[in-house]
């Protein structure tokens, strides 16, 4: 009989972003066999994938509420085992299914499930929270960088703790050693699994001249510009300062399209006008579509200080457009060099705006190549969603 596999992640499984993007996939791979979903119930105004509302047939959604809304003095005696929701629904879970293998891309699902009495838990590491955070305390106000410093202790030590417990699969080389310089004493010496996400290469491929044409018209996007295109959250993380400040220096014939959300948008607001490239700006928000863009789009800026991976720059990547990023020289955290994108990339050697400006002038004129497009398929074929499942459930 085949084991059910349970998924669990802290988002709706329906909300966009990287790690809800990884599960939706797996769940397709899965859909011809039985699994469960755990997550929790849409928050207000959260951005949702509604392509992905549906869940594949075979697989059975379980949501809870959310208990950060609770606070945390509340929260914090049930903060150890998961919470104080999520034990109750592994407990369930494993009176139904004790042998069930458990894919976990949240630190409180793991700890809830540990304690509920699973053992078979595997732990795909999305990120480490204290680096995460650390990226927002620049520029933040003093009330700011206490509620992120005690933030990053909470979710810090309990991540260390989730990471003691389950089985580690990570997407770079990179997150294997934060990973280990995390874990507890008395997990030292565990194994960190290196795996490689996937590339849906029905959604991500690359576009032909006229179909680049046919899509920006669509999107309502310039006919006849160079557009540089950034796709993620706004917070510090992104580099975003970095990228405005290089934006502004492109010559008057480039637009840059900016692809989320987040608590920064204010703030980059106030710099679009401060630069005066408000009118050369496309504020596009969300969209489950994300290929749209990258395909009509001639270069995409991953402009992260911090990046465990960067599912996004695999998908520009195997769209065949040109890309610039910081390099391993220039300080940042990031796995860009692990990715063996070779030409597709122009890097940025320091940390600052001139630098990047001159790596994107540098992709935009790569992004005319004609071999780019072989080499956005060749990316393609490299990154599958089937063998990272296999990987995990072997």
């Amino acid at each position: 009989m085949t084991r059910m596999i349970i998924f669990g992640n802290r988002a709706h499984y329906s909300a966009i972003g990287g790690v809800e993007n990884s599960i939706r996939s797996m769940l397709k791979v899965v859909s011809q066999r039985q699994a469960i979903m755990v997550c929790r119930e849409p928050l207000n105004q959260e951005s949702m994938d509604l392509t992905s509302l549906d869940l594949p047939e075979g697989i059975e959604l379980i949501t809870y509420k959310d208990e950060y809304e609770r606070g945390l003095v509340r929260r914090l005696p049930f903060l150890c085992h998961g919470g104080e929701i999520l034990p109750e629904i592994y407990r369930a879970l494993h009176k139904r299914f004790p042998d069930a293998t458990l894919i976990m891309r949240h630190h409180m699902h793991v700890l809830a499930a540990y304690r509920a009495g699973y053992r078979d838990i595997r732990y795909l590491v999305p990120s480490l929270t204290i680096n995460q955070l650390r990226e927002n305390l620049s520029g933040a106000s003093i009330f700011e960088k206490i509620n992120i410093m005690i933030h990053m202790w909470v979710d810090g030590w309990l991540q260390s703790k989730a990471l003691a417990v389950a089985q580690l699969f990570v997407f770079s080389a990179s997150m294997q050693d934060q990973v280990r310089h995390r874990l507890p004493g008395q997990a030292k010496g565990k194994s960190i699994y290196l795996v490689k996400p996937g590339i849906d290469d029905t959604r991500f491929m690359p576009a032909s001249a006229n179909e680049k044409t046919g899509i920006r018209d669509l999107l309502g996007l310039p006919l006849d510009k160079k557009l540089f295109l950034f796709v993620g959250r706004f917070v510090q993380a992104k580099g975003l300062d970095y990228l405005l400040g290089a934006f502004a220096l492109q010559s008057t014939d480039c637009y840059l399209i900016l692809l989320g959300e987040g608590e920064s948008e204010l703030s980059m607001r106030k710099r679009i006008d401060a630069l005066g490239i408000r009118d050369r700006v496309v504020w596009v928000g969300t969209t489950s579509r994300v290929e749209n863009y990258y395909r009509a789009c001639d270069v995409f800026v991953m402009s992260s200080t911090y990046e465990p991976l960067g599912q996004t720059i695999l998908e520009a990547a195997a769209c065949g457009i040109g890309i610039a990023a910081f390099g391993a020289h220039s300080g940042v955290i990031t796995a860009t060099h692990e990715l063996g994108l070779g030409d597709m990339v122009s890097y940025a050697n320091k940390l600052d705006a001139e630098s990047l400006a001159e790596a994107m002038s540098r992709a935009m004129d790569r992004s005319m190549r004609p071999q780019m497009a072989l080499l956005g398929k060749s990316v393609s074929k490299s990154y599958s969603w089937e063998t990272l499942l296999g990987h995990l459930i072997e």
